[in-house]
């Protein structure tokens, strides 16, 4: 097979939202062309470091006398995406993070504009459903966490130079099937 430059993947998030969250149990699209469900919304901006997706599995190998390999024992296998919220003050991020129990949201009035409360601390983040949506150039990627739940934060910095943003570490589980993560993609190429 010759080499085709139209494989080659630049991830741009698409123009109306690169990154979707849902409730678990929410119906999932099983291609890249598929409406999405009403109950999947944006996140609204993600930082400039885009998207990190890593699949890690922690093997050992066994060698026979003489070191030829002869086995691999698989232990434990490790899917992770990391992104940073740019959205410091949407509401749906920190229900995100901190769970909708505790988050508080408060319309704008003609005296004051849309207030968040949020109560950080003891609360677990949520199992989520997620979808990544990418493009490049006519190319299309989605990818579908069936169950994800956000494991790690990273340090929130304010400072006047950059925003303040929101940088997590999102854990996958397998779904009923064993499966971490679905990949659907459409090179956007036409015969």
């Amino acid at each position: 097979m010759a080499n085709n430059a139209n494989n080659a993947v630049v991830g741009k998030p698409l123009v109306a939202g690169g990154i979707l969250v849902a409730p678990i149990g929410t119906t999932l699209p099983t291609d890249e062309a598929a409406s999405v469900n009403v109950a999947f919304k944006s996140v609204g901006y993600i930082t400039a470091d885009g998207l990190t997706r890593s699949e890690k599995i922690n093997a050992d190998t066994k060698y026979a006398w003489g070191g030829d390999t002869i086995a691999v024992l698989y232990k434990n296998k490790d899917f992770t995406m990391k992104f940073g919220f740019a959205e410091y003050l949407n509401p749906l991020v920190a229900q995100s993070i901190y769970g909708t129990s505790a988050v508080t949201v408060t319309a704008a009035t003609s005296t004051a504009g849309a207030k968040l409360a949020v109560s950080g601390g003891n609360q677990v983040p949520p199992k989520q459903e997620w979808i990544f949506e990418i493009v490049s150039g006519l190319a299309k990627v989605r990818l579908v966490v069936p169950i994800g739940q956000i494991s790690d934060l990273d340090d929130v910095v304010y400072k006047d130079d950059d925003i303040s943003a929101r940088g997590i570490t999102l854990t996958l589980f397998p779904d009923s099937s064993g499966n971490y993560i679905y990949e659907y993609s459409n090179d956007g190429i036409h015969t």
